[in-house]
């Protein structure tokens, strides 16, 4: 049971770790809140509290139209603030896709910032320079990407403004952050965890601000203790949205070990549509080198981050299916499973 003297200082802080644990009623408005409330806090002494929204109700009390305790699951105020959350941890990197979802919504940027900040304690803008520096500095320590690459990765539209940015949140130039040292020493360690759904088990990595690996079940785990971080959860929804034929592109920031060619041998697999196939002799060509069928089909197979960057969408020239990390069947089940989802809408 809990105490009064608690119960009265969660109504002051507006605690949510209370909520559906008790109610508090006012008897000067017969109105009961959750502890949560943002209403004015009442006078002591007008308070009464019950251990149920039912109970409140038996006492003639009527439930507040701000918090909503009669709806013990409807908390729009937090709902809004996750979806900004989950629309700046997909679109950090592109402000205009970022702007789009924001807009949808309905609240004015001034709201907006009030909220999110209220949950999460920073700014919207804040929290999207947290990611953004922290994804440049993956990529400076984690890959060999030229700075020009990370600059238009990360959204800027200038190398320049990429400096700036960088060194306002570091004191270093994205080149000196990536020869010192002693920043290497203490780079920020992967995150790995196990996921599982209808396709199967896997493995996903991550880095802070990036997805890294998807490993099949049998392939081998990164060193170091299992850890998930927000990333690797919300590259396994999409995988099981994607599993499920709900989903028909994947919404990631993804940061791929390889030479120069191999990315871009992964970057025109992305743009193979959904439900197709491209031979190795097409993908060649796109990456502007025809004669490099070979390199193309060894740059396919070493792909670390598969289904996310669909590989299992390239067939030999005759469309047989050829070599696959995670085995023929299961390339296969990718593709038939695209075939019968790909007259359904976009996603």
């Amino acid at each position: 049971m809990i105490d009064r003297e608690v119960k009265w200082k969660a109504i002051l802080q507006n605690d949510s770790g209370y909520d559906g644990r008790f109610y508090y009623a006012v008897k000067s408005t017969g109105v009961f809140c959750r502890p949560s409330c943002k209403s004015r806090a009442p006078l002591e002494t007008n308070v009464e509290y019950f251990d149920t929204a039912g109970a409140a109700t038996d006492a003639g009390y009527r439930p507040c139209k701000r918090c909503r305790p009669d709806l013990i699951e409807y908390q729009p105020i937090r709902d809004m603030a996750e979806h900004m959350k989950a629309a700046i941890d997909s679109y950090y990197n592109n402000k205009i896709l970022l702007a789009e979802e924001l807009a949808k919504i309905g609240v004015s940027p001034h709201r907006m910032a009030e909220i999110f900040k209220e949950h999460y304690g920073l700014t919207p803008g804040g929290y999207s320079s947290r990611l953004r520096i922290q994804a440049a500095k993956d990529m400076l320590l984690q890959s060999d990407e030229p700075i020009v690459e990370i600059a238009l990765f990360l959204g800027f539209e200038s190398v320049s403004a990429f400096y700036g940015f960088f060194r306002k949140h570091t004191q270093m130039t994205p080149a000196e952050y990536r020869k010192s040292p002693a920043i290497a020493a203490h780079a920020a360690p992967l995150f790995w965890y196990p996921y599982e759904n209808s396709l199967g088990r896997f493995v996903i990595t991550a880095a802070e601000a990036a997805i890294t690996a998807v490993r099949f079940e049998g392939m081998p785990c990164p060193h170091g203790d299992k850890a998930k971080n927000r990333l690797t959860d919300l590259a396994a929804k999409q995988i099981e949205e994607y599993a499920a034929g709900k989903r028909k592109r994947f919404e990631l920031p993804l940061l791929p070990a390889g030479t120069v060619f191999q990315k871009s041998v992964w970057q025109a697999l992305c743009t193979i549509p959904y439900g197709q196939t491209r031979s190795y002799k097409q993908i060649a060509a796109g990456v502007g080198n025809p004669s490099a069928c070979r390199a193309v089909g060894m740059a396919n197979n070493r792909n670390p981050i598969p289904i996310i960057i669909p590989c299992h969408r390239v067939v030999g020239s005759n469309g047989t299916l050829v070599g696959y990390a995670g085995g023929l069947e299961m390339k296969k089940r990718l593709l038939d499973l695209e075939v019968s989802y790909s007259q359904g809408a976009a996603l």
